[in-house]
């Protein structure tokens, strides 16, 4: 079993130009539908706000093109849930279909911040681990990538951010 993570600027991605326009707040993504070939229902979390990060992220939801809904769903003394609707997608796709591509399952949660974003991936043989690295590089500038050879147990015994 082989583990991926990698950290990539996902070119035309809504979710990411959102964490590059918010770099100090933490998305945890716990994942979301795609709809059609231009439409996504995501669910993103927000970690430890701030009510002006709050605010900043709900401005600037409202401001993007490509965002035909959102909504504040819940606050808690640590976390925002935000949903959200796509009418737009990135130019080379979602990150999770090439995941789904190469035969890979998703460990933990996607994680944005700074403008990257971030994943830990499992693959069955080293070739998918590596075209999936080569597929997020046509995706958007990787910022990091490693892969790495691990027994089933470790490798699921990592659990989510």
């Amino acid at each position: 079993m082989f583990k991926v993570e990698f950290g990539v600027v996902h070119r035309g991605c809504l979710v990411n130009q959102l964490s590059r326009d918010v770099p100090s707040v933490r998305f945890v993504c716990p994942g979301g539908f795609i709809l059609s070939p231009t439409a996504a229902e995501e669910i993103l979390v927000l970690d430890n706000p701030s009510e002006g990060e709050i605010q900043a992220v709900l401005d600037s939801l409202s401001d993007a093109d490509g965002i035909a809904e959102s909504q504040l769903l819940e606050r808690t003394s640590d976390k925002t849930f935000i949903r959200i609707l796509t009418e737009t997608s990135p130019d080379q796709g979602y990150c999770s279909e090439a995941v789904a591509r190469n035969h890979g399952f998703r460990i933990g949660m996607e994680i944005q911040q700074g403008g990257v974003e971030k994943w830990k991936v499992g693959c069955f043989e080293r070739g998918q681990a590596e075209n999936l690295l080569k597929e997020m590089a046509l995706m958007g500038e990787l910022k990091s990538q490693s892969i790495e050879e691990v027994s089933w147990e470790k490798l699921l015994g990592e659990g989510p951010e």
